[in-house]
Order: structure tokens, then sequence, then C-alpha cells
């Protein structure tokens, strides 16, 4: 016996939102090449719209706004971060070890996805859009959790959290101004630095750790 009318309706439904998705991705991919070459105040709906054959009116069916297309551009670059991150530390790790890990997977995440500069440029900009600041606030704190640990375990010092952790991001993302990919340094090599940079900077001395 066949699917009822129910069962019927609900795997159209299903089809339907699937395709919808996979449009919007595309529309999402889009947005990003328009964003890099017309940069984020210049790029429009109309040219996103162009690059995929759709009307701005028809494009509305998928995203309602620039700032709405810039938080999904930005919510698929922190999750690349985040995945990157997770492959690259684990419980064990020091709070160091943890930090050297979360900016090693900012930056290569940062450089292997064109979303990724975009992403960066969105943060640097001070973007007010509140979808887009909460995806950031979301990220932020897998970092405050790091420098927390690290004061916790007496070998970072007790320094301001919102300070700490906006120097922190301000710096890995302003890579994407002035790293030169094919020069001496690689996004590793650069990503290392600045770490070490950070850690310089937060561990205590070692008369005054704990313990």
């Amino acid at each position: 016996m066949g699917p009822g009318p129910t069962a019927s309706a609900r795997l159209a439904s299903e089809r339907q939102e699937r395709r919808w998705e996979s449009r919007r991705d595309l529309i999402v991919r889009a947005a990003v090449d328009v964003f890099a070459e017309m940069g984020l105040e210049g790029a429009t709906l109309d040219a996103v719209g162009e690059r995929v054959g759709l009307t701005k009116a028809s494009l509305y069916y998928y995203v309602k706004s620039k700032e709405e297309l810039l938080g999904h551009v930005v919510g698929h670059v922190l999750r690349v971060q985040e995945q990157a991150m997770a492959e690259l530390t684990h419980g064990g790790m020091s709070p160091e070890e943890r930090l050297r890990g979360f900016c090693l997977g900012h930056l290569r995440s940062l450089f292997g996805d064109p979303a990724g500069k975009v992403a960066a440029q969105v943060a640097l900009s001070g973007n007010k859009d509140e979808r887009v600041r909460s995806l950031f606030h979301e990220y932020m704190r897998g970092l405050d959790a790091i420098l927390a640990d690290g004061v916790a375990a007496g070998v970072f010092r007790a320094v301001d959290p919102g300070v700490a952790r906006n120097s922190v991001l301000a710096a890995l993302n302003a890579v994407t101004l002035w790293y030169v990919p094919d020069g001496p340094l690689t996004v590793d090599d650069v990503g290392r630095e600045i770490c070490q940079l950070v850690i310089g900077g937060l561990r205590l001395p070692p008369a005054t750790k704990a313990g």
C-alpha cells in the first residue's frame, strides 16, 4: 500500500525544502564573490541576483537583506572555524596548547575558503547587525573559555576578558589585510607567531605562578 496523502504531502514538502536550501546555498556562495569583488559597502542584492540569474524580487524569497546574506556567510565560516579548532584541540591540552590550536584553526579557515576573508572584513568593520553580532558572540565563547581556564590554572594573567579576546581576534582577522600567500611565511607560521606574542603577553612570570 502506497503512502497516504499526508505522507505524500510531507515528502513533497521535504523535497521543496531541500531545493530551497540548495538554491540559498548557491546564493550565499555567489554573495561571497560579490562581497569580495565589490566590498562590503559596494555589494548589492541586485549584483548577487544577477550572479545567480534571479531578479531582486525573486531573491527576496531566499534572503530579505544584505545583512541576512552576510549573516549566512559569517555563520558558514564560524562553523568551519569551530570544526578546525575541534580537530586541533582536546580537553587534555593545556590552555596554552588550546590557544595555539584556536589561532591556527582560525587562520586556516580564513584562508582555506573565499568566504573566510569576507567574514574577517565583517568582523573588522564593527558590523552592528544583531544576527551577525550574535554569531560572533557565540564563537567568542570558545576563546573566552580558553582564556578563563588559563587564568584559573595560574598560567595567564587576570586581564580584562573583553580586551584579551578582542585583541586576539583583531590580530588574527587583520592577517587577511596584509598576508601574501606566496611569501616566505605560511599561514601556520603566521598563526604560531601571533599566538606566541599573545601567550607572551598573557603568561604569568615564573615567580608569580600559582603553587
